[in-house]
């Protein structure tokens, strides 16, 4: 199977999975339902990592990242789909896709020199996800909401793509120290403790509903081969191409908003998606 195919799969999973966490994270919560993910997600990456036959590797700068990373993607996952669950998908969704720009400029600071191309990526990214902001005032969710509403969004979405910023970093710290595998065990298990904290904090049952179980179920399995495929596609002869077509999930969940939900999506919509999926692409094959 070849790098492209095993990109498509991971972004077909990914944006299909963040999708449905519209209609789960809204009847559920975020933190219940990715949770849920969570447990499935932690028993797979146990199983991986025990079949492997790896030696656990006593790193305490690297576990220290693992657990870092773990957090970070809990708090990612659980912001996307409180995001999602509030919409429009047309914007939350681009706005958390724009994170290799940010991921990029904090690479700068720490002494990476871009090239020509990565800065003009980079400007392209930046640029879609201020036309997707501007173009928030103008969607029919928020007719006479007033600007709150517009605001609390926005500023979802943007912690989402902060924190999805802060796992890719701590991944690309603990995984040289530690291994690939290893940083995914730690790092599911660590989510699944942060969230499982979050829930008991917050007084949150621990029970989904028998009808939603299926739902549930589906988009752990959505998720997972998502990131499966990503890590497989990593492993070909061509892993930039695999991340080019993986980094384009934000557009299947909007493509399926706009499908199924019919949301309205404008033309400066699509134009900034476009920008954030190509700038996107971009960056991810200058990597």
């Amino acid at each position: 199977m070849n790098a492209a195919l095993f990109g498509l799969i991971s972004a077909a999973g990914l944006g299909t999975a963040d999708f449905m966490a519209r209609f789960s994270a809204r009847a559920l919560g975020a933190p219940l339902t990715y949770a849920v993910i969570l447990f499935a997600g932690s028993i797979g990456a146990t199983a991986w990592f025990l079949l492997s036959g790896l030696d656990f590797v006593w790193s305490v700068p690297g576990c220290g990242y693992a657990v870092a990373h773990g957090v970070s993607v809990a708090s990612m996952c659980m912001l996307l789909y409180a995001g999602l669950a509030r919409g429009p998908v047309a914007i939350v969704a681009p706005i958390v896709a724009a994170h290799p720009a940010l991921v990029l400029v904090v690479n700068v600071m720490m002494g990476v020199r871009p090239g020509a191309a990565q800065w003009a990526a980079m400007s392209v990214v930046i640029a879609g996800g201020i036309v997707i902001a501007r173009s928030a005032e103008s969607h029919p969710q928020f007719t006479g909401a007033g600007s709150a509403e517009l605001r609390t969004t926005i500023l979802i979405a943007l912690a989402a793509c902060l924190a999805y910023v802060l796992l890719v970093l701590t991944a690309q710290t603990a995984a040289p120290l530690i291994g690939e595998v290893q940083t995914i065990f730690i790092a599911r298990w660590s989510g699944l403790a942060f969230v499982s904290i979050l829930l008991w904090v917050q007084r949150t049952p621990i029970s989904v509903p028998v009808q939603w179980l299926p739902f549930v179920c589906l988009q752990a399995l959505l998720d997972g081969l998502g990131y499966a495929a990503f890590l497989a596609g990593a492993r070909t002869g061509a892993p930039h191409i695999a991340m080019v077509v993986a980094s384009t999930f934000s557009v299947v969940t909007v493509v399926l908003a706009k499908i199924v939900l019919k949301e309205p999506i404008s033309r400066q919509q699509w134009t900034a998606i476009a920008m954030i999926a190509i700038g996107t692409a971009a960056l991810a094959g200058n990597d």
